[in-house]
């Protein structure tokens, strides 16, 4: 089904297993030889979570361009991107707009810093 869509190749892929607590231990051998990025889990005991957790964080791609900027107000569509797309480690409202501060990508943090009061 996703054979079709370009660039599909490229896209990280983790397949994850749950119920490790009740499942056949050489089914799972079998499944983790087979699949060459597997993480064996059991929401009921939390067994694998951590590593699971660990995973997708080395994984994720991460916003790289440091921000600290003042959002007009009137640019609020700017600042749910950084919400959704970026990372924030300080946000507050000012009478001059948003502050920001945090790491986007290279694109939003050049949009940033055309519509910022300062940055």
């Amino acid at each position: 089904m996703l054979a079709g869509i370009p660039g599909v190749e490229d896209v990280p892929e983790v397949v994850v297993l749950n119920k490790a607590d009740v499942a056949d231990p050489e089914v799972v051998d079998r499944i983790r030889r087979r699949e060459r990025r597997t993480v064996i889990v059991s929401a009921h005991t939390g067994a694998g979570v951590e590593e699971l957790r660990a995973l997708i964080a080395r994984e994720l791609p991460r916003p790289d361009v440091a921000i600290d900027v003042v959002v007009p107000y009137s640019r609020g569509d700017l600042v749910h991107r950084v919400h959704t797309e970026g990372e924030i480690d300080h946000e507050e409202h000012t009478a001059d707009g948003t502050v920001l501060r945090g790491r986007v990508a290279e694109a939003l943090a050049a949009e940033l810093a055309g519509a910022s009061v300062r940055g």
